[in-house]
């Protein structure tokens, strides 16, 4: 199965030790592997709070485990906003 990751902002710094930083870039997954997994190989969930979409829409953090991905599916992952 192949999706198409976009990290946007500074996400590409959470990135775990091994995987090269990309801004976006296609990804070759196992049947059944769900967000929260891909969001755990990426490294995110323990290093900094973020924002997960699938196609568009907004994967709330608790559905992050039970969001199976799809062949073709898009997912970008957003970081925390700052202001002031």
């Amino acid at each position: 199965m192949r999706i198409n990751v976009k990290l946007m902002g500074w996400m590409r710094e959470y990135l775990s030790p091994g995987i090269t930083h990309f801004d976006e870039q296609g990804f070759e997954l196992v049947e059944g592997m769900t967000l929260g997994a891909l969001s755990d190989q990426f490294g995110f969930r323990a290093a900094t709070p973020f924002m997960a979409m699938r196609n568009g829409d907004h994967v709330k953090d608790v559905a992050l485990d039970e969001t199976v991905l799809q062949d073709g599916d898009e997912v970008v992952f957003v970081p925390p906003l700052k202001g002031g």
